[in-house]
């Protein structure tokens, strides 16, 4: 499914010192929260440290990716209101603190057990990339193919440090334009930040996107996604996503479990903009 990270272990070293500056200063994501950053007080309220949620040998991914060893972080740059992952996407300090080497040393124990890929997924990875390049400046040749589960919503410092490391880009593209991605997601700008993320992966990298079918977001946020991608990069995998499980507080549209009709509406157009879908 592509291959291991192409930059040696001391420039993946080098690469992980460049990152450490965002410890202090963070520019990782579009909120840029500065200094904020060093006592979790920016928007993802990540500090200086990392917590794992859980990390797993993973089977129930795309095709592509399987058997994966995937690696949840606590906390994220979005806000999503439907978020199902909010016990850990929001409590950055759920789950367990650790430092590279000891993942590394989980990395080399669930490869031994037939990891094909190394998934770094959230919340979102993104406030931990000092801390996924240092463990793979440890892993070295040791590491399997890296896959970067995130929401994309990324600065292009950040996509600078990501270059020449990822085998497989998996950004999500929840939402079609800018409102329903301040409005849903708590990220200004959204569509801009987003797609052109996207389209930067798209022209370096394996690119597959997954797109959440949400109800009463067809016209506002699935056309116009599958469209785009279509236009722009049609190379690039499509990930329909029909898992969307309202919370108790939803309310419209968000409150509804996702119909048959929809998820057939959204396939129906995915194949006739000939997208190819993952398996």
């Amino acid at each position: 499914m592509g291959t291991a990270p192409s930059l040696d272990t001391k420039s993946l070293a080098a690469r992980a010192d460049q990152a450490r500056t965002h410890l202090d200063d963070c520019q990782l994501c579009p909120h840029r929260c500065g200094a904020a950053r060093t006592t979790g007080r920016g928007v993802c309220r990540v500090d200086t440290r990392t917590f794992i949620a859980s990390e797993m040998l993973h089977l129930g991914e795309e095709e592509a990716i399987r058997p994966a060893h995937a690696v949840f972080f606590s906390g994220c740059t979005a806000t999503c209101t439907f978020c199902t992952a909010a016990r850990f996407a929001f409590r950055p300090q759920y789950g367990v603190e650790a430092t590279p080497g000891q993942l590394a040393a989980a990395v080399r124990r669930r490869t031994a057990q037939g990891a094909r890929t190394l998934e770094f997924v959230g919340g979102d990875p993104l406030p931990h990339l000092p801390f996924v390049l240092a463990t793979l400046a440890l892993l070295g040749d040791e590491a399997p193919p890296v896959v970067w589960n995130s929401n994309f919503y990324h600065t292009p410092e950040a996509l600078a440090l990501l270059d020449g490391v990822i085998a497989l880009y998996l950004p999500d593209l929840k939402f079609g334009n800018a409102r329903c991605g301040v409005e849903l997601g708590g990220m200004p700008d959204y569509w801009a930040v987003v797609t052109g993320a996207i389209a930067w992966a798209a022209a370096r990298s394996r690119v597959m996107v997954r797109h959440l079918l949400m109800p009463g977001h067809f016209d506002c946020c699935t056309e116009p996604a599958l469209r785009w991608l279509a236009d722009v990069v049609p190379q690039v995998t499509v990930s329909l996503l029909t898992q969307y499980f309202p919370p108790a507080h939803a309310r419209g549209p968000l409150a509804a479990l996702l119909s048959d009709a929809e998820i057939e509406q959204a396939r129906d157009l995915a194949q006739r903009l000939n997208l190819t879908l993952a398996a």
